[in-house]
């Protein structure tokens, strides 16, 4: 989708809640720079409202001074670009934290006693382009459905990622506001990126924590999607009623087609290909959030009838993932499977680069969704549990084939003989 056909709508709401005196919330809305937040100051330290609001204004001002990568991303884009854009924003992050951490030693003598969490997304054309510190949250809400697109920085959510309490108990941790990272406490700070792909109908909610600890992501779905100003007022004032314990702010963004109403849903692209990895074998134990991540290196392609993909012999130096239409796998001119969606062939170009063991055939009109070994190699370094997930399932389908080969070999058949099964997935 063009950058000329998309329109971005922005909504935010922030209360003080019922029980603190002062909003230590702040929140960013540049629609000219396409950059959103949510600052949550930590309560518990000296000074959070002036945390939160300096995280927001030395990350418009270090963006705004890095609009040359912007420029070029929207021109080019392309993986150096991509990579450009995510060290901009990360940078921000990290100059905002650096600045908290010194303004904490004019203010009050200490470097390190004031605190803020940060949420950020950087808009570029259809690409959201995430930064994420603490325990506030963004939320993906697509086709009815609200997906959680980062992680807490939290005791409790550590304790859950190491199996050590369930997510329930989690819910009901009395220190569940204990955070592991946030910006000034030291002067850096670890940050989590993400770019993903919208389209039009997708909506983003970036959040504090008093916010999502009382509003459950299906109960977001229908303010979000169906209420006024993007339902932040109705979100807040649900937080409220439910206790209002903490400061309360939710920020709101809609992308829609320039030429739709606002409140026009279509499904998009982006939705359609996180559908067919969420169909595929190989990405079964993937979360939505980890989806994402994947489909964000997807190449979309559209290949007609007839078409060889690759031969055998050939260097193998990607995966692909059958959206729609059909493939024939033929070695030596003899016909052994046809794939069908979700299938996937040539995912051994992830474990090195070998030759292609078949010739791969288009039988009708077909689009793809198609991975590099270079950009699989990217994900699998930057996400060690992704990274567990994926070669899991890849040795998972290893042993199948190995199991076939020893089964055929047992039974007395010629090892060329290979069955459909060993092509359910795989090369």
């Amino acid at each position: 989708m063009s950058s000329e056909s998309l329109a971005i709508e922005a909504w935010a709401c922030s209360d003080v809640g019922r029980v603190r005196k002062h909003n230590e919330d702040s929140y960013l809305i540049d629609k000219e720079l396409g950059l959103f937040a949510v600052a949550d100051g930590m309560g518990g330290f000296k000074r959070g409202d002036v945390a939160s609001g300096l995280a927001c204004s030395v990350l418009r001002e270090t963006i705004a001074a890095g609009r040359h990568a912007i420029h070029l991303h929207l021109t080019q884009r392309n993986a150096a670009t991509t990579a450009a854009v995510e060290a901009l924003l990360r940078n921000a992050v990290q100059r905002a934290c650096e600045e908290i951490y010194q303004a904490s030693t004019a203010l009050t003598g200490d470097g390190g006693r004031m605190g803020t969490t940060l949420d950020a997304v950087l808009m570029i054309a259809s690409q959201a382009f995430t930064a994420h510190v603490g325990d506030g949250r963004i939320y993906l809400i697509r086709d009815n459905e609200a997906h959680q697109v980062t992680e807490d920085h939290s005791l409790v959510q550590q304790q859950v990622r190491e199996g050590l309490i369930t997510p329930e108990q989690a819910r009901r941790a009395r220190n569940k506001n204990v955070i592991t990272r946030a910006l000034g406490v030291f002067p850096s700070v670890m940050v989590d990126m993400l770019h993903m792909e919208l389209g039009a109908g997708d909506r983003l909610l970036l959040c504090s924590d008093g916010l999502h600890n009382y509003v459950g992501a299906e109960e977001m779905v229908a303010p979000v999607s169906l209420g006024e100003n993007g339902g932040t007022e109705d979100l807040v004032s649900i937080a409220n009623i439910r206790g209002g314990r903490d400061n309360i702010t939710g920020l709101v963004l809609s992308v829609r087609t320039s030429d739709a109403p606002s409140g026009h849903r279509a499904r998009s692209a982006p939705a359609e290909h996180i559908d067919v990895l969420r169909r595929c074998d190989l990405f079964s134990f993937c979360t939505y959030r980890e989806l994402v991540q994947i489909s964000s290196v997807c190449e979309a392609r559209r290949v007609p009838a007839n078409t060889v993909l690759f031969k055998e012999d050939d260097i193998g130096r990607e995966c692909f993932i059958i959206e729609s239409g059909q493939v024939e796998i033929l070695r030596g001119g003899v016909s052994l499977a046809v794939l069908e969606p979700p299938a996937y062939f040539g995912e051994m170009a992830f474990i090195d680069s070998p030759r292609r063991s078949a010739t791969v055939v288009t039988k009708e009109d077909s689009r793809f969704l198609v991975i590099s070994r270079n950009d699989f190699l990217r994900l699998v370094r930057q996400d060690s549990t992704l990274a567990t997930k994926l070669m899991w399932r890849l040795l998972h389908h290893l042993a199948r084939m190995v199991r076939s080969t020893n089964s055929k070999v047992m039974s007395g058949a010629h090892l060329s003989d290979a069955p459909t099964q060993e092509y359910s997935g795989g090369e």
